[in-house]
């Protein structure tokens, strides 16, 4: 996965928000998982990833239905707490290469 920027998280968030809390931690990792694959992709093919981009959280996000709530939003909020707190889960659970 490319390198993580703020608005990364805060697109992502905003991705979230549309989704049942059922299930949410399970599709955000898949969503993870992708963002990763799609940077690999890109590495190797040295093109972006037909649906899942070039590898940046920004470019999956971008293509997904988004809230439009603002950064007061309590919702918006809680959803940026998750996207975080997913994406450390997420971080701690790969495997770092030799």
């Amino acid at each position: 996965m490319r390198a993580l920027l703020d608005g990364d998280l805060m697109v992502l968030a905003r991705v979230v928000m549309l989704w049942p809390e059922a299930g949410r931690a399970d599709r955000l990792q898949r969503l993870l998982d992708r963002v990763h694959a799609a940077d690999r992709y890109c590495k190797r093919f040295r093109r972006a990833h037909p649906c899942w981009g070039n590898g940046s959280i920004l470019s999956m996000a971008l293509g997904l239905p988004r809230a439009k709530a603002g950064p007061g939003d309590p919702g918006y909020l809680r959803a940026l707490g998750f996207v975080c707190a997913g994406m450390a889960e997420w971080r701690m659970g790969r495997q770092p290469r030799k």
